[in-house]
């Protein structure tokens, strides 16, 4: 686990999983995902434009969804291929959950269960 998370990040099972803000432009492919927050990859060729706090939506397998989740962008940058070569038009973007209800908390953890690949 990154020494600097709080909680552990899960790879997703299928790429079917995205993340969609009303702010951005179009949706973005889940990457993993975990109790503090999540990374995934997008499309374009510049950083999207996000307010301070925002709610957005997590989509999963089997019609599992988060909404109304309250999360804050605590990075973006453009992807590297393996060789060090940047991939045009790609990028990852972290973010990080607000204070989640109980209720949040619960749904996020069954989304992980359903939707995460566990290193056991």
């Amino acid at each position: 686990m990154d020494e600097r998370r709080k909680y552990q990040r899960f790879q997703v099972k299928e790429k079917t999983s995205f993340v969609m803000n009303p702010e951005w432009p179009a949706s973005g492919e889940l990457v993993d995902i975990g109790n503090g927050g999540l990374a995934f990859n997008y499309a374009s060729d510049h950083e999207w434009a996000c307010s301070e706090d925002n709610n957005g939506m997590i989509f999963g397998s089997h019609d599992s969804c988060l909404t109304d989740m309250p999360m804050r962008v605590v990075a973006d940058w453009p992807m590297a291929k393996e060789n060090g070569e940047s991939r045009p038009g790609i990028r990852r973007r972290c973010l990080k959950f607000g204070a989640l209800s109980d209720e949040q908390k619960f749904l996020l953890e069954c989304f992980i269960w359903i939707n995460g690949v566990c290193e056991c």
